[in-house]
């Protein structure tokens, strides 16, 4: 389906496939509550939209995770309400802004300790915040012998609430989840130890969407789906439950030209006609997000059929060879990502393409892919 649309090319974000998500993720997960993460722009699909959707879900979205403050105040400015996370912590320069707009931080220094505390004795309002553990990522976290000293500090600053004790798994995608297991017990046995203490954590986290998916004792009483949401698995494996992808991208044929073999075509003359050839050049390029490592790799899709990307992507364009498609002109529409009659290509198979990922295709959306949002009773 294209809309009615004039620009060079669109992304078609259809909530109909993330309802079908959730009521998977609802019935893999039960009744723990979900920490849905919507931060690099919910993973390129449009962060204000996609949080206004779950915020008003019937599959009960408990709280949004955004990486940066700036992301959270985004959603605040926008009308979201539900709670929101800030998964990397707050520079003491925007913890100011963090307490106004009721976001909850991720903690994990004294130094941010002190200035929320002093933030919220000036407003007169106690500040909730998660603590993160590192248990073997080695990247953002406290270790676990410097928690319960952390968490006596934490006890001491009247306008501190604990409200949730967090860490990141390192590799929950692989298919040896020996070391995840690790990480797992270490923060069990925290639990375990704070409640000797007296201490019981309302939310305690772990469970990304690859181990939601296949290692579900991590899950806990609180899980953080991403990418899972978005329609794609992070495993390697062949998925146990259906995702839908929820984006589909086309691009605008700008002109389609007769070339004899032996053309060159693109920067560098990587690709060289061996016959006559028909060549299509549509507007998406790397300033686009899409790749220049699917130079003469990617795929698209014309009028129903399969094209190779020929030649260097360029930054505003790229080029396709499309002798097999006689009916495609100019003005006609391409598939970049999505179905397409019985052809279909998803981000997972561009990225195995331009040996990356998903989560980098997705992310990697530009901004002038103009964003169209379609709820599931217009489908």
């Amino acid at each position: 389906m294209i809309l009615d649309y004039a620009g060079s090319s669109i992304a078609e974000i259809h909530f109909s496939a993330l309802e079908q998500n959730l009521s998977q993720l609802r019935s893999l997960v039960g009744g723990r509550s979900i920490l849905a993460i919507v931060k690099a722009n919910a993973y390129g699909h449009g962060a204000v939209h996609v949080a206004r959707f779950l915020e008003k879900s019937r599959h009960k979205i408990d709280l949004l995770g955004v990486a940066f403050v700036e992301e959270g105040v985004a959603l605040r400015e926008a009308g979201i309400r539900m709670p929101i996370l800030v998964l990397t912590g707050s520079p003491s320069g925007q913890i100011p802004e963090l307490v106004q707009h009721e976001l909850t931080p991720v903690i994990f220094d004294l130094d941010t300790l002190s200035a929320l505390n002093q933030e919220a004795e000036k407003r007169g309002r106690p500040i909730s915040v998660h603590i993160k553990v590192d248990t073997g990522m080695g990247r953002l976290g406290l270790l676990p012998h410097q928690i319960f000293s952390f968490v006596e500090k934490v006890q001491t600053h009247k306008m501190i609430r604990i409200e949730g004790m967090l860490t990141h798994f390192a590799e929950a995608d692989l298919a040896d989840l020996s070391f995840a297991e690790t990480q797992l017990d270490i923060l069990k046995t925290i639990i375990a130890q704070l409640k000797d203490k007296g201490l019981s954590v309302p939310y305690c986290h772990l469970a990304n969407s690859a181990a939601i998916l296949h290692f579900q004792s991590a899950s806990l009483n609180l899980v953080r789906p991403g990418l899972m949401l978005y329609g794609y698995s992070p495993l390697t494996e062949k998925m146990t439950i259906p995702l839908n992808p929820i984006m589909q991208i086309k691009a605008r044929v700008i002109a389609v030209k007769k070339v004899p073999k032996g053309t060159p075509i693109s920067y560098g003359r990587t690709f060289i006609t061996q016959q006559e050839s028909r060549i299509a050049t549509v507007a998406i390029g790397y300033a686009d997000g899409y790749p220049l490592s699917l130079s003469n790799r990617g795929i698209m899709i014309a009028h129903g059929t399969r094209v190779p990307v020929v030649g260097r992507v360029c930054m505003d364009m790229c080029m396709l060879d499309v002798t097999r498609v006689d009916s495609l002109l100019p003005g006609d529409w391409v598939t970049v990502i999505g179905k397409e009659g019985s052809e279909s290509i998803w981000a997972d198979d561009l990225a195995k393409m331009g040996n990356t990922h998903p989560y980098e295709i997705l992310c990697g959306i530009g901004t002038r892919v103009q964003r169209q949002y379609i709820s599931p009773d217009s489908t």
